[in-house]
């Protein structure tokens, strides 16, 4: 079973941190303890976080990244199965 949720947002001069934290106040802490490692709060490596396309370790400025007009975000939960 999938579930996709896609959301879309108009926001100015945003960093991909400033984003995911945005994102967990506005969806509890349920979305927080998934995405944050809680002793860190850097991203668990748990979760995988996309730009683009491309995850979120591989730009310059990693969540330091401004986000642009356009832009799309993926976050992907861990996944289990067998």
């Amino acid at each position: 079973m999938r579930n996709l949720t896609k959301i879309e947002l108009e926001v100015d001069d945003i960093t991909l941190r400033e984003l995911l934290d945005r994102l967990c106040e506005e969806f509890g802490g349920d979305l927080k303890n998934q995405v944050f490692d809680r002793k860190t709060h850097e991203v668990s490596n748990m979760v995988k976080v996309l730009v683009n396309g491309r995850h979120y370790t591989t730009l310059a400025d990693k969540l330091g990244t401004l986000l642009k007009d356009g832009d799309e975000i993926a976050l992907f939960p861990p996944v289990a199965g067998g």
